[in-house]
């Protein structure tokens, strides 16, 4: 067997060093869980508030300083519950604009996309011919049911001149009726 010999790379790839960018993380964030904490922190400040006023009380021991310190209390009491309050009346109108917000992007008006358009049997007899004349010269000729005089003919609509109309029988003949004479179109479709 022979000694498998080491070769050295063919390519000589230099990296580059690279710098690494910081990350910056969210750092806060709200939820409406935070709401009864919020009301909790903000009853605990009042809490401490009231105890520190107490204690003051307490070092006093006069009757003066005593009512001094109980009207300090009240005021401490009354900007601290006027702060709160203060405070949840601007968490609840933020929160209902963000309600609305989110509310109204679905609250949109769904406008349809096409205009209804009427049935055959909805149309005037002029609508209806001028709807067979329209028809599309993509699809087959729609055979239909004219009345006329008390006659009934079954074919297609082949023109609409003035005064009469075109109609090509099944049978492959060319009769004109005149639109005064018409008195009903009904679309009848092929039967098997």
């Amino acid at each position: 067997m022979t000694k498998r010999k080491e070769k050295e790379p063919l390519f000589y790839i230099q990296q580059p060093t690279f710098q690494f960018p910081t990350i910056k993380m969210q750092e806060t964030y709200s939820s409406k869980r935070a709401e009864p904490l919020e009301k909790a922190q903000m009853n605990k400040l009042i809490e401490t508030n009231t105890k520190q006023v107490v204690e003051e009380e307490k070092e006093a021991g006069t009757k003066l300083q005593k009512e001094a310190i109980e009207e300090k209390l009240n005021e401490n009491d009354s900007f601290q519950h006027e702060k709160v309050q203060d405070k949840l009346e601007a968490f609840e109108t933020d929160r209902r604009k963000k309600e609305e917000n989110t509310a109204s992007a679905f609250r949109t008006e769904r406008k349809p996309s096409f205009q209804r358009v009427k049935s055959f049997k909805e149309m005037s007899i002029m609508e209806r011919l001028q709807y067979l004349m329209e028809f599309p010269k993509q699809l087959p000729p729609v055979p239909c049911l004219f009345i006329a005089n008390g006659n009934t003919f079954k074919g297609f609509l082949n023109d609409q001149l003035n005064e009469y109309i075109e109609i090509k029988l099944l049978n492959g003949k060319i009769m004109n009726i005149l639109l005064t004479e018409l008195e009903d179109v009904k679309m009848v479709g092929f039967r098997r």
